[in-house]
């Protein structure tokens, strides 16, 4: 709980910013104001968001555009209601697709909580094998120069972000191929060196004895695949692992195809969004028919 000459602190954004927040949590030098996820918060929530915003020494938020989801919520809007002696960290969402090239996410406009079934995940092969009915795609695995171009591709990507909004500059950490669990849950590695990036952006002296991650894997719950092919493109040892864990439990990768196709073939729109919304990584990976 925070004391009256405590600074405090905001985090908004996704699992990511969970990460920072429980640890800034950790420390006793600052309070952090616990709000809802911004892609959660309705009108009923405004009110005590600006109440919220206008006592808070210090915002860390990913990039949110204005007006998100018809509200007042862009990271703009949100930093115009802090006092103006406040200071505003824009740290970019991180998305690596170097080891798991075919994995995407997939909101479809129509409902954008529906997430396929056992693993939140959608694979492209996956997609493109229910829209054109070529189950052979399911066994494609990525070229040398697929495998290369796809890591690259997430770099420059975050990068483009990164300039565009002002981001802090975090891309360079995903040139050495991190070992990330998935294509948005980054490994415990990257996490420790974009929170301490994110410390050096805030205040000189607001934290004298900075929280530093554990030993364990804070979004490791859910881990998916690497393909054998991947690692020798990447240069990588063979660690993988070859089928994916759920919540530490261990899941063959077929059952979750399975489950996939199951659900795209009673759930409209989905596979189409995906097609829409990937087509650069589908024709990268060469996985559509020319």
């Amino acid at each position: 709980m925070s004391t009256p000459d405590q600074p405090t602190v905001m985090v908004i954004g996704n699992c990511q910013a969970d990460v920072y927040r429980d640890l800034l949590r950790t420390s006793q030098e600052v309070g952090v104001i616990d709000v809802r996820p911004v892609y959660e918060m309705t009108a009923r929530d405004l009110p005590r968001l600006h109440a919220d915003l206008a006592r808070t020494d210090v915002l860390i938020t990913q990039p949110i555009r204005d007006d998100y989801r018809d509200l007042p919520l862009g990271h703009r809007q949100l930093a115009a209601r802090l006092p103006t002696s406040a200071s505003v960290a824009l740290v970019p969402v991180l998305r690596y697709a170097g080891l798991h090239p075919y994995q995407v996410l997939v909101r479809p406009p129509r409902d954008r909580s529906l997430v396929p079934p056992i693993a939140p995940y959608h694979d492209l092969r996956t997609l493109v094998a229910a829209a054109t009915g070529d189950h052979d795609l399911l066994e494609a695995t990525p070229t040398t120069e697929q495998a290369r171009a796809s890591a690259s591709e997430s770099v420059e990507a975050l990068r483009v972000r990164e300039q565009a909004h002002g981001a802090l500059s975090v891309s360079d950490l995903l040139e050495g191929y991190p070992r990330w669990h998935t294509i948005n849950h980054p490994d415990r590695q990257t996490l420790a060196t974009v929170f301490d990036r994110i410390l050096g952006h805030l205040p000189a002296g607001l934290l004298s004895d900075p929280p530093r991650i554990s030993d364990r894997e804070p979004l490791g719950a859910t881990r998916a695949p690497v393909d054998p092919a991947v690692e020798r493109a990447l240069g990588l040892p063979e660690t993988g692992p070859r089928d994916w864990l759920v919540d530490g439990a261990p899941v063959p990768e077929r059952e979750i195809v399975d489950a996939h196709l199951a659900w795209y073939a009673v759930t409209p729109g989905v596979v189409d969004e995906g097609l829409r919304r990937h087509a650069a990584r589908i024709e990268l990976l060469g996985l559509m028919p020319a």
